[in-house]
């Protein structure tokens, strides 16, 4: 119920701040995956800073957050997803978090380097159908 709670407040925070059509990178941040999209699909956040990325499954079957290289300085993980999905052979991933349907997964980090980083869902012919986004990591100013 918490989580039900603090996940409404966080959607409300990143419509409010959508609506006021600030550029200001966020760290905190609420993401829809479905069948097979993500949204969001364009992420823009500060470099150096902890953000909070949370994934909520609106689909009927798991997804997750995948981004292949990009250097971070901290993860930390709270998924009820399974580990067992079928992601290719040999898949490492710097940041990865899944989630089963119908859930929510919170990821934090801090991302050391500005960038754009390809985020997917390494779930077998999910990102083939479409399901990528683009994460765009700003310099400290």
């Amino acid at each position: 119920m918490m989580l039900r709670k603090i996940l409404v407040f966080v959607i409300t925070a990143v419509f409010l701040s959508a609506c006021a059509g600030t550029s200001k990178p966020a760290t905190d941040i609420t993401v829809e995956m479905t069948d097979f999209s993500y949204n969001p699909s364009s992420i823009t956040i500060p470099a150096g800073q902890p953000v909070t990325l949370t994934l909520k499954n609106t689909g009927f079957v798991e997804h997750d957050f995948v981004i292949k290289e990009i250097n971070v300085g901290m993860t930390a993980i709270e998924s009820n997803g399974s580990e067992g999905h079928a992601h290719g052979t040999g898949a490492e991933y710097d940041l990865h978090v899944s989630t089963m349907p119908g859930d929510t997964s919170v990821l934090q980090f801090n991302v050391l380097e500005p960038g754009t980083y390809e985020f997917f869902c390494s779930v077998e012919g999910h990102k083939e159908a479409g399901m990528i986004g683009e994460l765009i990591v700003l310099a400290q100013e």
